[in-house]
């Protein structure tokens, strides 16, 4: 089920002429996830349990206040994710939680099409905030969000641990 624009697409792969589906996720798609999380050499350890737990989550019920997009090739294999929701007693605040994309598909359009989607699917009128880690490892993440029109709001010093300050962007939509 198509549930943005067209003119939105990504390649899945260098010299494919394959196009990417977009849909909310499924129970079917949990083993995907978590191991599509598995292959992020960014996210450590931690990290990565935190992820899978918040997938867990917004796949077993929507009231858990996380939304998953996944964005598959023509043969059903998973490209990428992102996970979003409404922040708890705000008005029109969002929360990006997670997006990630498979290495064999990385810097080739999916993660700027996942965030398009979100950003369409949660609509005008909305803040957008995500926060992340002001170390060397994050700096890819850093551009892509600035590229994105995403600004940092504030820097939490030391916040993951010394050296490792939490940067939060956001994005008036």
């Amino acid at each position: 089920m198509a549930i943005w624009s067209a003119g939105l697409s990504a390649s899945c792969g260098p010299g494919s002429e394959e196009m990417m589906t977009l849909r909310s996720a499924a129970a079917a798609d949990g083993d995907q996830l978590f191991a599509l999380i598995a292959t992020i050499d960014t996210f450590n350890d931690s990290e990565k349990e935190l992820a899978c737990q918040v997938i867990r989550d917004g796949l077993a019920s929507p009231e858990n206040g996380y939304d998953i997009l996944v964005s598959l090739d023509d043969h059903g294999r998973l490209c990428g994710f992102i996970c979003y929701g409404p922040i708890p007693i705000t008005v029109k605040r969002w929360d990006l939680y997670w997006i990630a994309v498979a290495p064999r598909v990385a810097r080739q359009g999916v993660g700027s099409l996942l965030l398009r989607a979100m950003e369409e699917k949660v609509g005008r009128g909305v803040r957008v905030y995500v926060d992340t880690s002001a170390t060397p490892a994050y700096g890819q993440a850093r551009s892509f969000y600035e590229r994105h029109g995403y600004e940092v709001a504030c820097v939490l010093p030391e916040f993951y641990g010394p050296g490792d300050d939490k940067i939060v962007y956001c994005k008036e939509l």
